[in-house]
């Protein structure tokens, strides 16, 4: 896949991840300084654009406060995560990373995208 294209499902992923959140964030409720985050990281192709595996975080509770943070306290976003959406959902999530083809085929991610 070219890097347009990667770059291009990068956006309307994070958008659709924004959107599904009610553009705010899912931990605080802010409605600005929007970052989407990936549970499972963005290097995983096979689920890099799964819409389950994002999260709509501002930018405190994405990548700055030290209290919790995505990045900065990543033991603590994944418990709040678990208790959030659920050990079902983390085990699907797990499920998709060890058992499922690749989603690389530009086209078949965009409608992928486009449908949900």
């Amino acid at each position: 896949m070219k890097k347009t294209e990667i770059s291009k499902l990068d956006k309307i992923w994070s958008a659709k991840v924004k959107e599904r959140a009610g553009d705010k964030c899912e931990n605080c409720g802010k409605t600005f300084c929007l970052n989407s985050h990936h549970y499972l990281g963005r290097r995983d192709y096979k689920l890099r654009w799964d819409l389950d595996n994002g999260f709509c975080l501002c930018s405190g509770c994405h990548t700055f406060s030290s209290v919790f943070s995505a990045h900065q306290t990543p033991h603590l976003f994944c418990e709040w995560a678990r208790h959030k959406r659920g050990i079902e959902w983390e085990n699907n999530l797990t499920k998709k990373h060890n058992y499922f083809g690749l989603k690389q085929d530009f086209n078949e991610v965009l409608a992928y995208l486009s449908e949900n």
